[in-house]
């Protein structure tokens, strides 16, 4: 069965899902610097934060490759990409909601980094930018500071939002 990915990629993953798709398939590679490449990036971080299996190719690998960390590693072998796949698990950059606050939880690179945002403004960015939006329709000041912190990932001439919204623990949650 072929898909085309559409723009909103928190509900084409869910209706994957839902319609018991496990397995999904990118039929052309994705270009990491690309801005071009998002929705593809975007509906791969929802797949995985479902649980649901990714298979997909790299154009080539960017010297920030490890900012991508958290998404299945492209099919392929090189150095980076052996790294990539010893150090892949599901959940290592997820944000969830709580009330009142957005916690992001970073794994990618070794330790964990995790952030409590409870500053409505700033809330409102994360909530545009992990629902699709373009960081440029966004407070630049959010946005650097985003891109300080590694959760907007900027590689070649893409910016794009790395965190997940978990759907799915694929791993039971005391192990997490």
């Amino acid at each position: 069965m072929r898909h085309r990915i559409s723009e909103a990629a928190s509900e084409q993953a869910r209706a994957l899902f839902t319609d018991g798709i496990r397995k999904v398939v990118f039929t052309e590679p994705v270009d990491l610097a690309d801005p071009r490449s998002r929705r593809s990036l975007d509906l791969m971080r929802e797949l995985a934060a479902w649980g649901m299996r990714v298979e997909w190719r790299a154009v080539e690998i960017p010297a920030e490759w490890r900012s991508f960390g958290h998404l299945p590693p492209p099919a392929g072998s090189t150095p980076e990409l052996d790294v990539w796949r010893r150090s892949f698990h599901p959940g290592k950059c997820a944000l969830r909601q709580g009330p009142g606050f957005i916690q992001i939880r970073d794994r990618r690179s070794g330790v964990l980094d995790c952030y409590t945002i409870d500053e409505p403004g700033l809330q409102g960015v994360v909530r545009h930018l992990a629902g699709g939006a373009e960081p440029d329709r966004c407070d630049p000041e959010a946005i650097e500071l985003l891109i300080e912190h590694d959760l907007l990932v900027r590689a070649g001439d893409l910016t794009w939002w790395a965190p997940a919204r978990v759907g799915r623990w694929p791993v039971p949650a005391m192990t997490v």
